[in-house]
């Protein structure tokens, strides 16, 4: 049976109601926030970069599993092996992570036509330059748009064949304007000028703001020339001193990227960017003062960044693929090599479950640790069987022999 996938249609003219408790909204289209950040411009901000690469690349390379009714089985299905036509898995799940990543929100196209099961062929992700709600938008994003309108497509396309990924709801606040480029756009663009400063500094030999002295009187014309000189001489790079005379002596003004203060200040920008990325602060290359890193902890972290933070991205996929499975199938994206302990302490917990008392076979551990199949193995697996059938039996026909013994004593009493 097919999943069913509504939309939700509102009233979108006549006058507002006043009735705050009716489920019908009137709305008006809000406009964007003023000069939001590009992704150009963020890209190049290397914690952004490490922190959307992070996310992403741990993500994108997990496999899809597929399962029915809490039984993993083989991933046949096509929208789970391949979800676009037009891109590999990956690629397709890296252009959604890092959508949601930047935006929290990436739309999905479904395009393609359906199977005869009603699964679309294929799912095409949007950015949300690329895409718009067409008409009424609800400002406080609960009823989602019943249009929207795609570039390069002149009609608007009907709201049932776009789905919106979110990786958060932020009430109030429609899902076209939110995102880290739109809400924090101030932390970003601190990092942004902290990055133009340090290069303005190194381009030009030292501060790039600098203030001129003299104990000599000047008229506004004599210090526009001193000015307009120490800029040309600049402009032509460091290896071109500026000669002004006039007693006029050239002074550094404003934050020396070198200094110590400088340097705290870059890493506690660094360390906003992660946070608002919900990254650890050490991925970044941000140390953190008073903290130690061992074997132990480091396990530990790893599984806290997959539980609090890429979980925020995966379910959203998740449900989305799910959703348009025939039931009973889900999707389920397999993480277990990012959470996995390490080589030792995995062969340790093995050979306790393969001890005395064994509750998994020596073959079904080398398919967990991605091994081949020996034959040697199956080989011993089959002897320790059928010993244990043979022990089995035994012990039931000893079982039954002292029965049989005491039914036979008892009858001659």
């Amino acid at each position: 049976m097919k999943k069913s996938r509504k939309v939700e249609t509102r009233q979108t003219q006549g006058a507002p109601l006043t009735n705050a408790a009716s489920p019908v909204v009137y709305t008006t289209v809000q406009t964007p926030l003023i000069a939001p950040m590009t992704v150009v411009e963020a890209a190049g901000i290397a914690a952004v970069r490490r922190c959307v690469t992070l996310i992403a690349n741990g993500i994108a390379g997990s496999p899809w599993t597929q399962w029915a009714d809490d039984v993993r089985v083989e991933a046949t299905h096509p929208l789970i092996r391949r979800p676009a036509r037009l891109m590999t898995r990956r690629e397709w799940t890296w252009r959604a992570i890092a959508t949601m990543a930047l935006f929290d929100v990436c739309y999905v196209y479904m395009t393609g036509g359906v199977d005869d099961e009603g699964v679309p062929g294929s799912l095409i992700p949007l950015p949300p330059q690329s895409i718009r709600p067409a008409g009424y938008v609800d400002p406080y994003g609960v009823f989602p748009p019943t249009a929207y309108q795609i570039n390069g497509i002149p009609d608007t396309v009907s709201g049932e064949y776009v789905i919106p990924l979110r990786s958060v709801f932020w009430p109030g606040v429609p899902p076209h304007l939110v995102g880290i480029l739109n809400l924090s756009r101030q932390v970003l663009m601190s990092s942004f000028a902290a990055d133009a400063y340090q290069a303005r500094y190194w381009q030009g030999g030292g501060s790039p703001t600098t203030v001129i002295t003299t104990e000599q009187d000047l008229t506004n014309t004599q210090a526009d020339a001193i000015g307009e000189r120490w800029r040309s001489r600049r402009q032509k790079g460091p290896d071109f001193p500026a000669v002004m005379g006039k007693g006029a002596k050239a002074e550094p003004w404003g934050a020396d990227v070198s200094g110590q203060a400088a340097v705290e200040a870059r890493r506690e920008i660094a360390i906003e960017v992660a946070n608002l990325f919900g990254v650890p602060a050490r991925y970044v290359n941000v140390p953190i003062g008073g903290s130690s890193q061992t074997y132990a902890n480091l396990n530990d972290e790893s599984l806290s960044l997959e539980r609090y933070t890429l979980s925020g991205f995966v379910d959203p996929i998740e449900d989305c693929i799910s959703d348009l499975l025939p039931d009973p199938n889900v999707m389920r994206v397999d993480m277990s090599r990012l959470t996995r302990a390490g080589q030792e302490a995995r062969f340790r917990a093995w050979m306790m479950a393969l001890g005395q008392k064994p509750w998994i076979m020596p073959s079904e551990v080398r398919r967990v640790e991605g091994l081949p199949e020996s034959a040697d193995i199956q080989a011993l697996e089959q002897s320790t069987v059928e010993k244990a059938e043979a022990s089995v039996d035994a012990l039931e026909a000893q079982t039954a022999q002292s029965e049989q013994q005491d039914q036979e004593a008892g009858v001659a009493a």
